[in-house]
Parts: structure tokens; C-alpha cells; sequence
């Protein structure tokens, strides 16, 4: 078994977050010395009454974790046991009625964060990424999941289509998303299912030409306004929770 990866995100209210909902994975966290913000001494002593390991450490160091000078004087070091040692097949065979979303393409932190999230929220059992041509899992996507990471599966893989087909194999109905799919998603509301995979992909592109072709149902928001489509966290929220009102 592979040691857990590390991993750090930053910000004030991500590792309050993190605290509240699995302060198991933290190894450690960084303050800036001499704090004046009273949000972040509030954050100390919240972290003191958790009996949480604590550095007090540098700006330049802050910086140096977190990748970011938005940092907000405060990073924490996790251990990411969700990307090391996640095993998909043994996942299956334990969740028989799974609900798993897919995200192809999204190269942008703040909005894979933002679905990070979504999916923590509605419920998601598990999100696959892809892990190249996409943003890293990166502090900057922690912090913008704002805990979402903590406590839902998390798995990189490059071949999404093996996957897809793995997943319909044990009767995991999966469905997309694209502007000129002729059902809108309200007729979600008429699938029969019990594992569900959404499969959301970026704004620009959509997911792949292959991935779309391997999905049972494809499915449009309709535009009503000027503009041309909605931001990908937007749309993943409209989504999945469509689905998740029939569970």
C-alpha cells in the first residue's frame, strides 16, 4: 500500500472546515507569527482546542506551501489518503447504487474546487477527474471546495472511457451533458437507475468526443438569455441535484 500523499490548503475558513469535518487528516498547521486578525486568532484557538500540532512560521513561508500570497496567514499540511490509496473495482462491488460524478477537462482551480464541492454537498460518493490536460488537486482547489475534499473520494485517472465502460458493466447508468443534446435536464426526473455517473466537462469544450459517445443519456440547460453557456460549477450544481431529488 502506498504511503498517503501531502497536501496543503490555505485560508481561513477551508481549514476551519477542515477541522470541524476531518481533523484526522491534518498532520499540521502553519500560522504567521504575531496575528492580529482576530478571525485567524480565533482559528488558533480553535486549533489549540483540538490538540492540533502548530507552527508558528514566516510569510516567505506561507507562501512557499501554499503557492499563494492569498493565503490569509494560516496553511495546513494534510495527509491525503483519498488519492493514495483509493481502489476503484473495490469501491464498485462495495457501493451497488453509487452516485459519481465525473469531471473531464477542467483546468481552471477555482471552478474544479466549486464542483468539489457541489458534489460533497448533493451527496457524491466518489469524483473522478481526469488527471492530465486538468488542474492539479492543488491548495488553491482545496480552498475553494471549502472542506469539500474532506470526506468524499477523490480519483485521478487518464483513461476516463476505461472507466466509463467498467462502470456500465455493473449497471452504473451514466449521463452527460451538452448544449445540443435534444432533452433538456428536467427529463432526468424519467430515468430508471439505481448507480448513477454524471459526466460534466468544461465550458469551452464539454467533455470528449468519445466519453459523450459512451454515455447512455445526454442532456442540454437551456439558455434563455444572451449568453452562451453557464459556468461549469454552476451547471454541475443544476445537475446533480436534479439527480439527486430522484434518489
Amino acid at each position: 500500500m502506498s504511503e498517503p500523499l501531502t497536501r496543503y490548503i490555505y485560508g481561513i475558513h477551508a481549514i476551519s472546515n477542515i477541522i470541524n469535518s476531518d481533523k484526522d487528516r491534518i498532520k499540521k498547521i502553519y500560522f504567521k507569527k504575531d496575528i492580529s486578525s482576530k478571525n485567524l486568532h480565533l482559528l488558533y484557538q480553535k486549533a489549540l482546542d483540538s490538540s492540533l500540532f502548530i507552527e508558528e512560521t514566516s510569510i516567505d513561508q506561507l507562501i512557499l506551501l501554499s503557492q499563494t500570497t492569498k493565503h490569509q496567514g494560516v496553511v495546513c499540511e494534510l495527509q491525503d489518503k483519498n488519492l493514495s490509496v483509493f481502489d476503484l473495482e473495490n469501491f464498485i462491488n462495495l457501493n451497488k447504487s453509487p452516485f459519481i460524478l465525473i469531471l473531464d477537462q477542467i483546468k481552471d482551480p477555482g471552478n474544479l474546487g466549486a464542483c468539489i464541492r457541489t458534489a460533497n454537498a448533493v451527496g457524491c460518493d466518489l469524483v473522478i477527474k481526469r488527471k492530465s490536460n486538468s488542474a492539479p488537486i492543488s491548495p488553491a482547489v482545496h480552498k475553494a471546495s471549502c472542506g469539500g475534499t474532506s470526506g468524499l473520494y477523490i480519483y485521478e485517472s487518464n483513461d476516463l472511457n476505461g472507466i466509463v465502460k467498467k462502470l456500465k458493466l455493473n449497471n452504473i447508468r451514466v449521463l452527460g451533458t451538452d448544449h445540443k443534446a435534444r432533452s433538456d435536464y428536467h427529463e432526468i426526473a424519467k430515468l430508471k437507475y439505481e448507480g448513477i455517473c454524471v459526466i460534466m466537462g468544461a465550458e469551452d469544450v464539454g467533455i470528449s468526443r468519445s466519453l459523450k459517445n459512451s454515455c447512455d443519456d445526454l442532456f442540454s440547460i437551456p439558455i434563455v438569455g444572451s449568453v452562451e453557456c453557464l459556468n461549469i460549477s454552476v451547471a454541475c450544481g443544476i445537475i446533480l441535484y436534479e439527480v439527486a431529488k430522484f434518489r
